[in-house]
């Protein structure tokens, strides 16, 4: 009789603890983070890849294993991260930093994690100081992005990535992993570690008050007028997916980022 109490209590439990994973998971939206030291597992193909000589190209190729290693992916509302799907933001993030200097740098050191959605979501209510004694406004309008860069994180919509691999004139990645190069240094708004202050303050100061007097700028988005900050990354996405019509209609911007990011992207088509 005890033989069988045990036996029954033992069946008990497994089944219990088998109901309880099946329960977890079926409650769960957030797939668990991929862990570290994901290989690359095919070769990504960007269109800026023409852009890099040969030890460019290693140098890139350095950087998209040091990401890859360091930084933890996380899927979101039931997105489930691939190794193909980090491979290609890895890539497209590491075109930011191919710079003869750059891996003896931290790699993006203010993003730990990078969380993925399928699509286009919606952000939490914004919280806003309005005096010291602790009041604040919180802005809890329903703001649907398609990107966003916070502490320790950039957050994406897949849906958003693969469009701009697929050559749209939005690149999130390279907007979000702007903003964090700029959080690299907070003394600063608008303008990553490595530049030069005096000539980037110079050049995107004056462009920057240009967007603000355009309605209906050409190439710009005008999202960039937004802030200084807002206005490096809208650049530095012209200059990966417009490098030509940039070049003709911000010549200086252009040359500035080209020296900066030390890439020749070919104007053929300016």
């Amino acid at each position: 009789m005890e033989g069988l109490s045990f036996s029954a209590l033992a069946l008990f439990i497994v089944w219990l603890a088998t109901a309880l994973l099946v329960w977890s998971r079926h409650l769960s939206t957030t797939p668990p983070p991929l862990t570290k030291d994901i290989v690359l597992p095919t070769v990504v193909t960007l269109p800026q890849l023409v852009w890099l000589d040969d030890a460019q190209h290693a140098r890139w190729q350095q950087q998209v294993q040091r990401f890859l290693h360091e930084k933890r992916f996380i899927g979101c509302a039931g997105h489930l991260v691939t190794p193909t799907q980090c491979g290609l933001i890895a890539g497209m993030a590491c075109l930011l930093r191919v710079q003869q200097t750059a891996t003896q740098e931290p790699l993006f050191p203010t993003v730990h994690e990078v969380l993925l959605y399928p699509d286009a979501f919606i952000a939490p209510p914004r919280r806003e100081a309005v005096s010291e004694d602790g009041l604040e406004i919180v802005h809890d309008d329903a703001d649907e992005r398609i990107g966003e860069h916070g502490p320790g994180q950039v957050v994406l919509s897949w849906a958003d990535v693969e469009a701009a691999r697929d050559d749209a004139t939005v690149h999130v990645v390279i907007h979000e992993f702007a903003h964090a190069l700029d959080s690299e240094n907070p003394a600063t708004e608008g303008a990553p570690t490595l530049a030069d202050y005096r000539e980037w303050s110079e050049v995107m100061g004056a462009e920057f008050a240009r967007l603000r007097r355009h309605r209906r700028p050409p190439v710009l988005d005008p999202y960039g007028a937004e802030s200084p900050a807002e206005f490096w990354c809208v650049v530095a996405e012209a200059f990966f997916q417009q490098p030509a019509a940039l070049a003709r209609h911000h010549p200086r911007l252009f040359d500035l980022l080209s020296r900066y990011l030390e890439l020749a992207p070919p104007l053929d088509s300016a």
